[in-house]
């Protein structure tokens, strides 16, 4: 019987590991056996990462900072060589009703969501393998409007924009799509002030928006054998994948 493809000895580049699902996508891609560097703000959670993971490396970086953006991908390069599989993880959201709009808060959201992703991609491309992949996590929230939450699902629509026109500018490559639903064990929503959480989840179960939710570490496990499989067969692409949680059944 043929073994199902790992990542073994491949060399990969997650930005945006400290937490949530790009700390689960990092974790599952060490244990297959990747050479992993791993970038994010908090060197903390970082080092975390990496004393559990010896074959990880950590990288302390902020994408909201261009130089930084170059920065991670050099020393990501001088590490493994070069780059099989980019994974852009990071992402922020911000929850407020839109007449009060705080500039500051949309633009923090448009630099980890659009320019971060753009300029850490541009770096890599002529580090990366010729078959190689750059995955970016997107959203649910593009096409499932929710309530409180426009700053994220518009900074996200921007991310899908620039990534077919990435595909357009270079064919050759492969970028993909993740579109990526409800997940708990993340930080996302940390700060979120709770009065508007409770009026965004009561607007949301209005709206017929399903509450159900994947676990962090399912989706890492889930899109590491996904890359996998990838990485083994160059002449398929997949440029949009979709993961939801299974929803409840209807009652007998």
């Amino acid at each position: 019987m043929t073994e199902a493809p790992t990542l073994r000895d491949a060399r990969v580049l997650v930005v945006g590991g400290s937490s949530g699902i790009g700390r689960a996508i990092a974790v599952h891609a060490t244990r297959a056996g990747a050479q992993v560097c791993v970038a994010a703000r908090r060197t903390a959670e970082l080092a975390a990462l990496c004393n559990a993971s010896p074959r990880s490396r950590a990288i302390t970086a902020d994408v909201t900072v261009p130089a930084d953006c170059a920065r991670l991908v050099a020393e990501s390069v001088a590490a493994m060589g070069g780059i099989d599989l980019m994974v852009y993880a990071a992402g922020t959201g911000t929850l407020a009703r839109l007449e009060d709009a705080d500039p500051d808060a949309w633009q923090r959201d448009y630099a980890v969501n659009v320019i971060g992703p753009t300029l850490v991609c541009g770096a890599a491309l002529a580090a990366l393998a010729p078959d190689g992949l750059v995955s970016f996590i997107s959203s649910e929230a593009v096409t499932e409007t929710r309530w409180g939450l426009s700053s994220y699902a518009a900074s996200k629509a921007a991310l899908d924009a620039t990534i077919r026109s990435w595909r357009v500018e270079h064919p050759e490559r492969r970028f993909q799509r993740i579109v990526m639903g409800a997940t708990v064990g993340t930080d996302f929503g940390l700060g979120f002030d709770m009065g508007l959480i409770t009026a965004g989840l009561d607007r949301w179960s209005a709206a017929g928006v399903s509450m159900t939710m994947m676990d962090a570490d399912d989706v890492g496990q889930q899109l590491t054998e996904v890359y996998a499989v990838l990485l083994a067969h160059p002449e398929i692409d997949v440029p949009d994948l979709c993961l939801d949680p299974r929803g409840v059944p209807w009652p007998p």
